[in-house]
């Protein structure tokens, strides 16, 4: 019986916490919560993964690596003590230093997955060290190794933004309690339908490495369309 490859699956979360999400803080922490929860399972049901999580909290004040290429059985619950909303959204340098870091580390990686969900309640403000035109060029750079990369927003134009920065999948929430709640059970269910399509491709051995990214790509495309 053939042994299944294993694959490295860096799922990423760069989280808003200017001062504008206060008002959802809670409900933003549940969810969180509940996605490492169901990462988690994702790493009991498929044990060929050696999933790691980023979650990054922005706002003007610092970009917050809450956990670091942690592996997910390391992780625990976030609390207000991790996140806590404050001034303004320097969206392109939480983006930008974010996902270089993750690219350096994929490049020793023969098979891995990257999965990048940005969740933001408001428009690019107070960065100093990526441009709209860089971040633009690294997320298109990226999804033609195929990552994916998913924008979910309140408050704001989210279509024409993801669409500013080259991201196919988006999805807009309602900053309330119903619905960013909706919004995270949303993002685990088509995390755990996306898993369930790639996983059987990226753990066969007699798949090559240009063909898996082929099939990421074209399945990264339709990240919240669930089969």
């Amino acid at each position: 019986m053939e042994t299944k490859q294993r694959t490295k699956v860096y799922n990423v979360i760069i989280l808003d916490k200017s001062g504008s999400m206060s008002s959802i803080a809670r409900q933003a922490i549940e969810g969180v919560n509940e996605t490492i929860a169901s990462i988690k399972r994702s790493q009991e049901k498929h044990p060929e993964q050696d999933n790691e999580l980023t979650l990054v909290a922005f706002c003007g004040c610092e970009i917050k690596n809450i956990y670091n290429q942690c592996p997910i059985h390391k992780v625990e619950n976030i609390t207000t003590r991790d996140y806590m909303p404050c001034c303004m959204t320097p969206l392109y340098d939480a983006i930008g230093n974010t996902i270089t870091k993750i690219h350096k580390l994929m490049e020793n990686e023969e098979n891995a997955i990257a999965s990048v969900t940005i969740i933001t309640d408001g428009y690019e403000n107070a960065s100093k060290e990526y441009s709209h035109k860089a971040i633009k060029s690294l997320i298109e750079a990226y999804k033609s190794e195929g990552w994916l990369f998913a924008y979910i927003g309140a408050d704001h134009d989210v279509e024409t933004v993801s669409y500013s920065l080259s991201i196919d999948n988006k999805l807009r929430f309602e900053k309330t309690e119903r619905g960013t709640s909706d919004m995270f059970d949303n993002l685990q269910s088509s995390r755990e339908a996306f898993m369930k399509d790639v996983m059987p491709i990226m753990s066969c051995r007699n798949i090559d490495v240009d063909k898996k990214k082929e099939i990421l790509k074209k399945r990264s495309l339709n990240f919240f369309e669930k089969k």
